[in-house]
C-alpha cells in the first residue's frame, strides 16, 4: 500500500510541476516581451496545427503538456491540440520506437494524417478568437513596464539570500524535485504487462529523470531573477492559486483510480479472446488518461495475437498522461476530443478488419 501512494504522489507530482513550469516560463516571457509572445503565437494560423503535430510526435507527454498548457492560455487553436493529441502514443512510443521501428513508423505515419486534417478542418470550422490573450490569463501590468526598463537580474543575491516567505517555498519545492530528479525517483511508473517489464524501460528513465534535472534548474533561475512583483502576482496568485491545485487534485485522483482497477482486472486476459470485441476494447481503454494500460496492444500485437488495425485504434485514442492537465483545466474539451478520437480509430479500425 505504501508503494502504491507513493508511485502515485510521485507521479502526481512530477505532471503538476512540468505544466506549472511551463505556465512560468510561458508568463516570464510573455511578460519580458509585452506581449509580444502571446500575440505572435495567436498569429500563427495553420502553422499552429503542424507545431501541434510536431509536439505531440516527441515520445513521452511533455510536448503534450506544453500545448495543453498554451491552449488552456489560449494561445493554440483547438485543432492545434487536437492534432497534438492525435499524434502523440505518450510514454508507449519509447517501448514500440525500441522493439519495432518499422510498426512504430506506420503508426506515427497514420497518425499524423489524421492529426494533419483533422486540425486543420477543426481550425477551419471552430474559428477561434482572434483577439489577445484572456483578461484572466497573460496580464501585463504596470508594475511590469517598470521592470522591463531594468535588469532583472541585478537583485538576484537579494532574491535568493533574503528571499519573501512564497519565493523560499518556491525555491525549497523545486530543491526537491532537483533532487529527486538527480536520484532518479521521479517520473511515470509503469505498471507493465508479464514480459515487458524491462524491455524499453531504460530508454526512458535516464532521458525523463535528465529532462527534470534541466527543468528544475531552469525554473529555480526564474524564480531566482523575477521581481516581487512578478513572483507574487503572475506566479503566486496566478499560477499556483490558481491552477495548482486543481491540476494536482484530478491527476491525483485519476492516477489512484487508474491504479486501483489495473489491480482488480486482467486487462490482458480479457482482450485476448475475440477479435471485434478486442476493437472496441481497445478503444475503451484508450480513454484511460494513463500511460502503462496501453501497453497490452503493443504486446499482443508483436507476439502476434491482435492485428494492426487493433494496434492503431488504440494509439489514436489514447494519449499517455497528456489528457490529465487537460481534464482538470477543461473537461468539456478533454471529453470532445476523447469523442472525437473514438469515432475516428472504431471507423478505421471497422474498416482495417
Amino acid at each position: 500500500m505504501q508503494e502504491l501512494i507513493f508511485s502515485v504522489v510521485k507521479n502526481s507530482l512530477s505532471i503538476t510541476f512540468f505544466v506549472l513550469a511551463m505556465m512560468l516560463f510561458i508568463e516570464y516571457v510573455n511578460v519580458r516581451t509585452q506581449g509580444a509572445f502571446c500575440r505572435k503565437i495567436q498569429k500563427r494560423g495553420w502553422q499552429q496545427v503542424v507545431i501541434g503535430v510536431l509536439f505531440g510526435l516527441f515520445p513521452g507527454c511533455l510536448g503534450t503538456y506544453t500545448v495543453v498548457t498554451l491552449y488552456s492560455h489560449n494561445l493554440a487553436s483547438l485543432g492545434a491540440l487536437f492534432a497534438t493529441f492525435v499524434a502523440t502514443m505518450g510514454d508507449e512510443a519509447f517501448l514500440l520506437f525500441s522493439l519495432d521501428l518499422s510498426t512504430a513508423l506506420r503508426v506515427s505515419a497514420v497518425l499524423v494524417a489524421i492529426a494533419v486534417v483533422g486540425g486543420f478542418l477543426i481550425d477551419f470550422v471552430w474559428k477561434r478568437s482572434e483577439s489577445t490573450c484572456e483578461p484572466t490569463h497573460f496580464e501585463i501590468h504596470e508594475h511590469d513596464d517598470d521592470a522591463h526598463e531594468h535588469s532583472w537580474t541585478s537583485s538576484i543575491q537579494e532574491n535568493v539570500l533574503h528571499p519573501s516567505s512564497q519565493r523560499a517555498m518556491l525555491l525549497f519545492g523545486v530543491l526537491l524535485i532537483f533532487v529527486l530528479s538527480v536520484l532518479g525517483e521521479i517520473g511515470h511508473s509503469h505498471d507493465v504487462f508479464p514480459g515487458l517489464e524491462h524491455v524499453g524501460h531504460e530508454h526512458h528513465i535516464d532521458w525523463f529523470s535528465m529532462t527534470f534535472v534541466c527543468l528544475s534548474l531552469a525554473t529555480a533561475y526564474v524564480i531566482a531573477i523575477v521581481p516581487e512583483h512578478f513572483l507574487q502576482t503572475h506566479f503566486w496568485e496566478h499560477i499556483i492559486k490558481k491552477h495548482f491545485w486543481k491540476i494536482l487534485g484530478w491527476t491525483t485522483c485519476i492516477i489512484a483510480i487508474v491504479h486501483v482497477v489495473d489491480s482488480w482486472v486482467e486487462l490482458q486476459n480479457v482482450v485476448s479472446q475475440y477479435q471485434w470485441q478486442i476493437l472496441i476494447a481497445a478503444v475503451l481503454i484508450g480513454l484511460i488518461p494513463e500511460s502503462g494500460p496501453h501497453i497490452i496492444f503493443i504486446s499482443l500485437y508483436l507476439s502476434g495475437h491482435i492485428p494492426f488495425a487493433i494496434l492503431l485504434a488504440n494509439a489514436i485514442v489514447q494519449d499517455g498522461h497528456g489528457g490529465l492537465p487537460l481534464f482538470a483545466e477543461s473537461p468539456k474539451t478533454f471529453v470532445l476530443l476523447k469523442l472525437a478520437k473514438s469515432v475516428i480509430a472504431l471507423v478505421l479500425g471497422f474498416i482495417l478488419l
